[in-house]
Formats: C-alpha cells, structure tokens, sequence
C-alpha cells in the first residue's frame, strides 16, 4: 500500500514537470497527505503565476501597439508638412504655419520618445525611485499642455479651478 502510494505521489510530481498544472491527487496517500497537499499548493502557485504571466505579455502586446500608435501619429504629421513645405507655390505665412505645426509635432515625437526610453528603464529596474512632494496647479496645467491637440480635436475643454493658496507651492 505504501509503495502504490508512493508510486501515485510520484507520477504526479513527474506530471506536474511535465507542465501538466491543472492534475489533482483525488486519493487519500495516508502519511504521504501533507506532500499532496503541497503538491496542491505548488500547483496553484504554478497556475497563478502563468495567469499573471500571460496578462502580463498581453498587456506588453497592448502597450507596444499603443505605444506604436502614439509614436505613429506625430511621425504622420510630421511627413505630410514636409511634403507641404515642398511645394514652392505656397507663400510665406502658409510655411511658418507649417514650421510651427513640425515643430510641435516633432516635440510632441521627442517627448514621447524619451517617455518610451525611460519606461524602458523602469521596467528593467534601471532606474531608482525617488519621492517628492509635488504641486498639484503646475502638473494639471502640464497636462492640460500635453494633450491639448487631442482634447481639442475632440471638442473638450478641461475646466478646473485652482485655489489661490494652492498656487503658493
């Protein structure tokens, strides 16, 4: 009997390496029940950490065409006013208005380039985290900066009220 019980213990270990996580010991082992019950144990911490696992690379897949998109956008722009800016029968006024567009679109590009790059950091653990304090007024306002194309060409206008104390920071 405790060599049937063993021999069960063992093939399911032998399974759970095999990759199979989803098996379950349904018999009574006797004095081997505390290893199943950590087999138990082994295997859903398995199974949790390939569910975390797999949202994880979804969410990089989400990002990645996320990040493609925004990167995309300005990049498009920025093509299609050098293609204007060729064309010699437009008048001056017309060129600095597009200059003015390149070079929005081409910081907008930078940023979010260099946004990229320190994500990157991050997420290799090359960076250190540092806190702050920080004054709430002048990061809405820097939002507020940064989105404006896109909220504009949505029809939204952010309101907000700042309170005179909080401009003090």
């Amino acid at each position: 009997d405790l060599e049937r019980k063993y021999g069960i213990l063992l093939a399911a270990t032998s399974r759970m390496a095999g990759g199979e996580l989803d098996m379950e010991i349904e018999e009574d082992l006797g004095m081997f029940n505390p290893i199943k019950e950590q087999l138990s144990t082994i295997r859903d911490g398995f199974s949790m950490a390939v569910r975390n696992e797999t949202r994880s690379q979804n969410m990089r897949t989400e990002l990645i065409t996320n990040v493609s998109h925004d990167l995309k956008t300005p990049l498009t722009a920025i093509i299609t006013y050098v293609d204007l800016l060729k064309d010699e029968s437009i008048d001056e006024q017309q060129r600095r208005e597009y200059v003015k567009v390149l070079d929005k679109k081409s910081q907008r590009l930078k940023r979010l380039i260099e946004d990229l790059f320190e994500m990157s950091k991050a997420a290799s653990d090359n960076v250190s985290v540092q806190y702050d304090p920080i004054s709430l007024p002048p990061l809405i306002k820097q939002v507020e900066s940064e989105t404006s194309d896109v909220l504009s060409d949505a029809g939204i206008e952010l309101v907000y009220r700042i309170q005179p104390e909080a401009n003090a920071e």
